[in-house]
């Protein structure tokens, strides 16, 4: 893998870039940074440890160096993602890999390295494919970029597939195309940010299909369809329901807080609340329900027609029963449903894509 990493230049791949700009995060303001214009911050943000983002919504008019206003709609993701992924799928020569959600190749390129053949890159934005091909193509990447949805259709017979994207469910024209001994790697999420887990799936000789739901690791954001969950612009007035002596948030159960995000369907933790202490968490629901906890659990404060943290407080109680899993056992079932299974009492439907 490391050797892969080397011979692939990444920034030649992504020669502009958004920097994000001030402490919010997601951030809405950024830095346009050119290769050529300013090298050094550049190449600090192409091989950093975030997700690099390469396209705005609407056109940016701004020169390079100038500051940029809007929502990511294009993002190379994180080289530990990348490298995670491509771990996971552990390609050997000679196996045919596909990335859904290529953006600039990157990935793809770096499994043409492992697999000495050409490898398949499938990208919703066309003009995402029309700047990644002949990139790819100068520094000798053998990848063939596709527009296409990946997410409705997927032609041709796989040994492995990438998704570089988070998705709600997992999809039959993904899970049909898969060899035996095929894997799929993909992130599932409910979008809930934060709450995401990994996904691995294997077709067996016999063409049996099984994998697992690993929490608590790098994960991609989202597809265009799904998107995150939108924060509610208003926050609810009075002094809502207030309870003591609560559940105190668990700060790194990433196997609770996947479970949480299935099983409570539409809420999103609200990662920077204005006017809340610090170390208050705040979960919302686009009903208008919303909950204030103390980390210590000294109390709780909800409003809204949804106790959320009592439902919370349900879910763990569920999750502690199982045997408190980080890792998820997937199920296919008929008509091509799945079923992600922690143990006796916790389990839920992935949704159909």
């Amino acid at each position: 893998m490391l050797a892969a990493i080397g011979r692939v230049p990444r920034h030649l791949l992504i020669p502009r870039l958004f920097a994000p700009l001030g402490p919010d995060r997601p951030a809405r303001r950024w830095r346009l940074l050119d290769l050529e214009r300013h090298p050094d911050e550049h190449l600090a943000v192409v091989y950093g440890l975030e997700q690099v983002v390469v396209q705005l919504d609407g056109p940016v008019t701004v020169p390079a160096g100038g500051e940029a206003y809007g929502v990511p709609t294009a993002q190379s993701s994180a080289i530990g993602l990348i490298t995670s992924a491509l771990t996971d799928l552990a390609p050997l020569p000679g196996e045919r890999l596909v990335e859904i959600g290529a953006c600039t190749g990157y990935l793809a390129a770096l499994a043409a390295e492992l697999t000495g053949r050409q490898v398949t890159g499938v990208e919703i934005d066309p003009a995402l494919v029309r700047a990644a091909a002949p990139r790819l193509a100068a520094i000798g990447a053998d990848v063939r970029m596709v527009a296409r949805d990946g997410l409705r259709s997927l032609a041709g017979r796989w040994d492995a597939i990438a998704v570089s994207c988070a998705v709600r469910g997992l999809p039959a024209a993904w899970t049909g195309m898969l060899a035996p001994g095929g894997r799929l790697a993909a992130t599932v999420t409910t979008g809930a940010p934060g709450w995401a887990a990994s996904a691995l799936v294997r077709r067996d000789e016999h063409g049996s299909l099984s994998g697992e739901l690993v929490c608590g690791r790098w994960t991609h954001v989202p597809d265009r369809a799904a998107g995150w969950l939108p924060l509610p612009r208003v926050v609810p007035a009075g002094p809502g329901r207030r309870r003591t002596a609560v559940l105190a948030p668990p700060a790194r159960e990433p196997g609770f807080w996947t479970a949480a995000a299935h099983l409570l369907p539409g809420v999103r933790r609200h990662w920077r609340a204005p006017g809340t202490e610090p170390d208050t968490v705040v979960l919302v629901d686009g009903d208008g329900s919303r909950a204030e906890v103390a980390a210590d659990g000294s109390a709780a404060v909800e409003w809204g027609p949804r106790d959320l943290w009592a439902q919370t407080e349900a879910v763990h109680a569920r999750w502690t029963a199982a045997g408190r899993p980080a890792v998820y056992d997937l199920e296919f079932g008929p008509a091509d449903t799945v079923r992600a299974v922690g143990g006796q009492g916790l389990s839920w439907e992935l949704p159909p894509s």
